[in-house]
């Protein structure tokens, strides 16, 4: 089985040696990683493929890297080191028995170094997305996951903004695909800005009703 990394990433100063780090963790296992990069100048990437997405938002990019992946197994991965890349393993492993597998900040064993006023609206933001699409998920915000890549091949996704996993669970349960959280430690960034900012709230919030009422 190969696995597909994907990091959509703008303006990581840390994403060469985030793909170094990756190569050592997975250096027994058939593996490609790809940059899916909205930088303001084009990055010069070391020892994996490069794709300048035609769309707008990181989730998108996501989805168009995708259609460039050669795996069995899809990773999203962030490119600000807030991810250990020690972890993929963990998560590839339970493909095993689930399709989708979230790395959870908010499970038995999870933890984040996450600001105070960043968990309060990731609290209020999983919560009301729990409620609205019923995701039985405890961190549906999650941007780091590994995917069977058949369930992307079965799945209609319209994502908007920075993440993709909430509407792939979201869609994925409806047509019983099984998923699970594995625990993680979420890392405050090593380098470089985060890009969190009030209009990703508002997006969060559009794209949960949006999904509910079958606009996506």
């Amino acid at each position: 089985m190969k696995i597909s990394v994907i990091i959509p990433t703008k303006n990581e100063p840390l994403i060469n040696e985030l793909i170094e780090e990756i190569h050592k963790s997975l250096k027994n296992q058939k593996h490609e990683i790809i940059i899916a990069d909205h930088s303001d100048k084009k990055p010069k990437i070391k020892n994996a493929k490069l794709i300048i997405p035609k769309s707008h938002g990181l989730a998108k990019a996501v989805l168009e890297s995708i259609g460039h992946a050669k795996g069995d197994f899809i990773v999203i991965i962030d490119g600000d080191f807030s991810h250990n890349p020690k972890d993929i393993k963990r998560l590839i492993d339970k493909l095993d028995n689930f399709d989708i597998v979230i790395g959870s900040r908010y499970v038995e064993g999870g933890t984040t170094e996450d600001k105070n006023h960043r968990r309060f609206l990731s609290y209020i933001f999983r919560n009301i997305a729990d409620i609205i699409l019923d995701l039985g998920i405890h961190d549906s915000m999650s941007g780091f996951s590994a995917i069977k890549k058949e369930v992307f091949d079965n799945l209609k996704l319209n994502p908007i903004g920075y993440k993709i996993n909430m509407e792939t669970i979201y869609k994925a349960k409806k047509k019983g695909y099984k998923f699970c959280e594995v625990p993680i430690k979420f890392e405050s960034r090593k380098k470089g800005k985060s890009k969190a900012n009030l209009g990703q709230a508002f997006t969060i919030l559009r794209h949960i009703f949006e999904l509910k009422l079958g606009l996506r």
